[in-house]
């Protein structure tokens, strides 16, 4: 997708070389930060509502293009190849914090899902559902508000928008894990924190493809 060149997926090893992750990052919220420290400055004064945060990517230059294409031009090879690394990160997290109950993944609207014609999220999820025991939870919540294209929006827009665009059924689940295809300001996985704790989770993480 990237080179024209012969691959066994849609992105050849060469070209999965350009796709980076920051080598620091707040354990909070994902987000790169210049140092060793734990925390950045923005979850140091207000953390969010999900406990962890991981991501695989940066959300830049060649993947910032592939999620793009992924999403926007039907090109579901790429979520295949996407799940795949998902899948890797998923594996490494549950080595060194255990299970979870279950995986959320965030809802779209059904104006958002009529227009797409899938959610991306679910694509990401599918090698984790097959080589994975984990219940993935598609059902228990809903997005009831449909919300204008968040990435024009800045972050308290973003927070006005996403506020109360989810429910969810009474949750029996103790460790949830909440995913989504990128993370930019972290609102809409905030709001959804939001709800599925108030619903009876007793904590979440969040994994998501990239972080902006």
């Amino acid at each position: 997708m990237l080179c024209m060149q012969y691959s066994d997926f849609c992105v050849c090893t060469e070209c999965e070389q350009g796709l980076v992750s920051a080598k620091y990052r707040c354990q909070s919220c994902a987000t790169p930060i210049n140092t060793q420290l734990h925390f950045c400055t923005t979850c140091l004064a207000q953390a969010p509502l999900f406990s962890k945060a991981y991501t695989v990517y940066d959300y830049a230059s060649s993947c910032t293009t592939l999620i793009k294409r992924f999403k926007f031009d039907h090109q579901l090879c790429i979520g295949d190849f996407f799940a795949h690394k998902l899948h890797n990160k998923y594996l490494s997290i549950i080595r060194q914090q255990g299970d979870y109950d279950a995986i959320i993944p965030l809802p779209l609207s059904k104006q958002r899902l009529c227009e797409r014609g899938y959610n991306q999220t679910h694509e990401l999820l599918r090698i984790i559902a097959k080589k994975s025991n984990i219940l993935i939870d598609q059902k228990s919540v809903k997005r009831t508000k449909a919300t204008r294209a968040l990435s024009t929006l800045d972050l308290q827009e973003r927070q006005s928008e996403i506020k109360n665009a989810f429910s969810a059924k009474l949750l029996n689940y103790k460790k949830v894990l909440l995913v989504d295809d990128v993370m930019t300001t972290g609102s809409s996985l905030n709001e959804l924190a939001k709800t599925v704790l108030k619903a009876g989770v007793k904590s979440c993480d969040v994994l998501t493809l990239a972080r902006a």
